[in-house]
C-alpha cells in the first residue's frame, strides 16, 4: 500500500528537523580540528571531497572550506580547487529540492516564490545576484533548483556569484599559521561592497517588473 501525501509530508518534514538537529551539534570547529591531524595526509584529497559531498547537510558556510583550501594548497590552486568545490557542493540542495514532489507541505509556495523571482531576473543574473548577498548557500540552491532554473545557469551563475568570497576566504586561509574556523571572516567592508554588486544586478529587472504593474 502506497503512503498518502500527508504522511510523506510529515516523514519529510522529520527528516529535515532530524538533519537541523544533527547539523547542530555537529558544528565545523569540533569536526576540522581534527582534520588538522590529515593536512599531511595522502588521503587529505578525499577528505577534502567528504567535507565538501557532506557539508549542505550541516549547514556550513562553504567560505570554511575555501579557507581550508587556501590554506592546504596556496592562493592558485586553492583557488581552483576551492572554486570546483563551491559549484559541486551547491549542485547537492539544487538537485534535492529540484526532485522534491509539490505536493509535499510548503514546497509548492517554495517553488512559486521561487519561479517568480527567477523569471523576473533570468536564471544566471539570479543566481548570481542571490550568491553575492551574504544569504545562505542552501537557501539559494534550493530556490534555483525549484525553480527549475537550468544547470548551466545555475553551475555558472554560483562560479561567478561565489568568486569574490571564494578569492577573499582562499586569502585568509592562505595568511594562516594555523588552520582555525575562527579565523574565517570577512572585513565588513567587503561585504558591503560585494553585496552591492548584487543589489545594483537587481535593479534593472526590479524596475521592469515595476513598470509592469
Amino acid at each position: 500500500m502506497s503512503r498518502s501525501p500527508s504522511v510523506r509530508g510529515v516523514a519529510a518534514v522529520c527528516c529535515v528537523a532530524a538533519v537541523v538537529a544533527f547539523a547542530l551539534l555537529v558544528s565545523p570547529t569540533s569536526v576540522l580540528a581534527h582534520v588538522r591531524a590529515l593536512l599531511s595526509s595522502p588521503w587529505f584529497p578525499l577528505v577534502l571531497l567528504s567535507l565538501y559531498l557532506f557539508r549542505p547537510f550541516l549547514a556550513w558556510p562553504i567560505t570554511v572550506l575555501s579557507a581550508l583550501c587556501g590554506y592546504q594548497y596556496g592562493f592558485g590552486v586553492g583557488l581552483v580547487v576551492a572554486l570546483c568545490g563551491a559549484v559541486a557542493t551547491s549542485l547537492i540542495p539544487y538537485y534535492a529540492v529540484r526532485r522534491l514532489p509539490p505536493t509535499w507541505p510548503l514546497v509548492g509556495r517554495f517553488r512559486d516564490g521561487s519561479t517568480r523571482f527567477f523569471d523576473a531576473t533570468g536564471g544566471f543574473r539570479g543566481v548570481v545576484a542571490a550568491r553575492l548577498a551574504p544569504t545562505p548557500a542552501e537557501a539559494i540552491s534550493g530556490a534555483a533548483g525549484a525553480a527549475r532554473v537550468p544547470v548551466g545557469a545555475f553551475v555558472l551563475g554560483t562560479a561567478v556569484g561565489e568568486l569574490p568570497w571564494t578569492v577573499a576566504a582562499v586569502a585568509i586561509g592562505v595568511g594562516l599559521d594555523q588552520f582555525a574556523v575562527a579565523a574565517v571572516h570577512f572585513d565588513p567592508l567587503l561585504v558591503v561592497a560585494v553585496a552591492s554588486l548584487g543589489v545594483a544586478l537587481l535593479a534593472g529587472p526590479a524596475y521592469s517588473v515595476w513598470r509592469e504593474r
